[in-house]
């Protein structure tokens, strides 16, 4: 989470780290334990990882009873675990044989797709072209690391959308609460951690709103590989082609601002077929999964 000082706002969320040793002193495995603290304080998320020469030997089984403990304490009710599978694993990882041994339900499935860079310029030409007759009176804006200040509300507005708008399936997730502060507060944290994010927005001319955005996420020590997070387009704005226009915006930022970039990878709900459209005809391909499993407390 965000370190907190005296006077300082209470974080967003709160993350507490668990280590397990073997009899050698070893650290051989590690869980992270994540607490919404402004909203959704029924639920958490737990990750759990154990080195591969240290597995069936109970750390995992340890880490995540600890873990639960701490949540009880904290209140919670719900746990979720997510989980990546890479193709060759898919529907029999480990993880999923971990989750579902200790009561864990599958709750959402994505999909994870990857776009090899740098992106063909007369492709993303060629896409742009066909949306721009349907996007007459918006305007894109793209930004850097800040969202512009005459568009952070707008943001945060969007920010809480997106967290009810979302295909969420089963998973037990309530609607978040932004405003401009918990923007900033979130920038900054990206800062720490040693990434950037690039972004693009789409306004509505007639009433200057941001009605649209996307964001891509780049680890700075790593910049190869980077991480498309949340995209959305206003219920009422859509059928415009609003989201195919701003990640053609934001990939168009890449090759200046990273041009180390040589992978998108994207996850989308398989429920969520328009943005899979979308994603598809930018020519983003399927390469694993990821899902989130659900627990009662």
């Amino acid at each position: 989470g965000q370190p907190r000082t005296a006077g300082s706002p209470q974080p967003d969320e709160l993350y507490e780290l668990l280590v397990a040793r073997d009899d050698d002193g070893r650290a051989v495995g590690a869980a992270r334990l994540e607490l919404p603290t402004r909203d959704n304080l029924h639920f958490c998320a737990v990750d759990v990882q154990v080195l591969p020469d240290a597995r069936r030997r109970g750390f995992g089984t340890a880490l995540l009873a600890a873990a639960i403990d701490r949540a009880q304490a904290a209140g919670r009710t719900t746990m979720v675990m997510r989980i990546d599978e890479p193709p060759a694993q898919e529907g029999r990882s480990p993880a999923r044989a971990f989750a579902t041994r200790h009561g864990f339900a599958r709750a959402t499935a994505e999909v994870r797709r990857d776009l090899a860079l740098p992106v063909d310029a007369a492709r993303l030409d060629a896409v742009e072209s066909e949306c721009r007759p349907h996007a007459a009176g918006y305007l894109l804006r793209t930004w850097q690391d800040r969202c512009p200040d005459d568009l952070v509300d707008d943001r945060a507005a969007l920010g809480a959308r997106m967290s009810t708008d979302a295909p969420l399936e089963e998973l037990d997730w309530h609607a978040e609460r932004w405003d401009a502060e918990r923007v900033r507060r979130n920038e900054a944290l990206v800062a720490r951690q040693g990434r950037s994010f690039l972004a693009a927005g789409a306004v509505d001319q007639s009433s200057g709103r941001l009605v649209a955005f996307t964001e891509l996420g780049v680890p700075l020590a790593r910049p190869e590989r980077v991480y498309q997070w949340d995209t959305l387009v206003l219920p009422e704005h859509r059928g415009h082609r609003l989201g195919t226009l701003v990640k053609i915006g934001v990939l168009r930022l890449i090759p200046e601002r990273v041009p180390q970039a040589r992978l998108v990878s994207t996850w989308n709900a398989a429920v969520n077929v328009p943005m899979i459209a979308v994603n598809e005809r930018l020519g983003f391909r399927t390469n694993g999964s990821m899902s989130s499993w659900q627990r009662t407390l």
